[in-house]
């Protein structure tokens, strides 16, 4: 089972929006996914239509160690892919982590140690763009890898290096295991001139940590959200979908090869 953050600490840069559309690609490659939501926003929770919905939430499994993270997961419409609500539910987490005395960063660790390994092939985080949040901190504690989308901007552009940093502290404090998977570009124009500066320059910038794969501006990934579904089981077909299909594979490369180091 393998964990990953969708991480930046700039907000806009389609953090919920690659988390369900690589949850997409993985599904229809046969995997089984766990979407965590960790989002006060809620747009994961909102994006997915969801079929099942237990009685209890984050906010319970925190407060009460009799329940588990399986009494808390969520059937979507999509055969295996399940998720766990974020939103309005999390502002109980807030208040519960903050009283208590030790210990309030590795509670989603906890939680997720108990969920047998066998269940999901991966566990994707989307998470808010505070990275001081304790709910983010819980998911650096708690995940393997961190991935980082960014948009083709100087405030975006400038903020990954901060993100690296915030990875690195995580690394030699609270997880030794923790890694950066890498960094793509999101919402992309090839027709602008510093898109396409980008687009040549950026793998030069950081060779070991971009992605070959940039995601298009497309209206369709707009449209997605709105039927409640990942893109590539609404439109399998638009350059959105082939995008994220791409960078998938490229994903799933770049962790067979982490796999055999």
């Amino acid at each position: 089972m393998i964990k990953i953050a969708i991480m930046n600490q700039k907000g806009g840069t389609g953090k919920t929006t690659s988390v369900i559309n690589i949850s997409g690609e993985l599904i229809r490659q046969g995997k089984k996914v766990l979407i965590i939501d960790m989002d006060t926003q809620g747009n994961a929770t909102s994006n997915i239509k969801i079929i099942s919905e237990p009685n209890k939430n984050m906010a319970d499994a925190i407060i009460d160690s009799n329940i588990t993270i399986n009494d808390i997961i969520c059937h979507t419409i999509i055969d295996g892919l399940d998720i766990i609500q974020g939103g309005a539910l999390l502002g109980n987490v807030f208040v519960t982590l903050q009283k208590m005395l030790m210990g309030k960063e590795t509670v989603l660790k906890r939680l997720l140690d108990k969920l047998p390994s066998n269940i999901y092939d991966f566990i994707l985080f989307d998470c808010s763009p505070s990275l001081e949040s304790i709910l983010n901190i819980n998911v650096l504690v708690s995940t393997d890898y961190v991935l980082i989308p960014i948009r083709v901007d100087k405030n975006s552009i400038e903020g990954y290096a901060t993100m690296l940093e915030t990875i690195k502290e995580a690394r030699e404090t609270v997880n030794p295991s923790l890694k950066a998977l890498g960094i793509f570009m999101t919402a992309v124009e090839t027709g602008s001139s510093l898109d396409k500066e980008m687009i040549n320059e950026f793998p030069k910038m950081l060779p070991d940590l971009a992605f070959k794969t940039y995601i298009r501006k497309n209206i369709e990934v707009r449209k997605a959200p709105l039927t409640l579904q990942p893109l590539c089981f609404y439109n399998s077909k638009c350059i959105g979908s082939q995008d994220y299909f791409n960078l998938t594979n490229e994903i799933l490369e770049r962790l067979e090869a982490e796999d055999k180091q």
